[in-house]
């Protein structure tokens, strides 16, 4: 199973929630807009801790896929990223 986490740069606003969820997997820069360190996640660890950024975005800009699919993480958070 092949779990990749991206953050949509149109959708963030630079609140740097994802990195306290994330730490070890995303970076804030100077703007605190997010970047995604390795976007390919190999533990269950870092997958529920970046399902947890994600549920958390208040943007919905984290987004978790599953072998191209999204991971559906809150009622308002996109799923659909066939257009990005």
């Amino acid at each position: 199973m092949t779990t990749v986490v991206r953050i949509d740069p149109t959708l963030c606003r630079g609140h740097a929630i994802c990195a306290l969820y994330f730490s070890d997997g995303v970076e804030i820069d100077q703007w605190g807009f997010g970047r995604v360190v390795e976007p390919t996640l190999t533990t269950r660890r870092a997958v529920r801790k970046a399902l947890r950024a994600a549920a958390a975005c208040p943007n919905g800009a984290v987004v978790v896929t599953e072998h191209g699919e999204a991971v559906p993480v809150g009622a308002d958070h996109p799923t659909d990223t066939a257009g990005w």
